[in-house]
């Protein structure tokens, strides 16, 4: 679990939390689907208003 994130803590600093969801979009967006062996899991985010980002990358075997 990660507690704290570089592009949330920009994009507060910045005035602009909100946009932090558009980084955790493309996280799913390019992790998933990424290799049929490879699966990507993800059930919160600090940019979706979570206290921590829980990703996971997993190999099927």
């Amino acid at each position: 679990d990660m507690m704290k994130c570089p592009y949330h803590d920009t994009c507060t600093e910045y005035g602009c939390p909100e946009l932090c969801r558009c980084f955790c979009d493309s996280d799913d967006i390019s992790y998933t689907g990424l290799h049929p062996k490879l699966i990507w899991e993800r059930s919160m985010t600090l940019g979706r208003g979570n206290d921590r980002c829980d990703f996971c990358m997993k190999t099927i075997k």
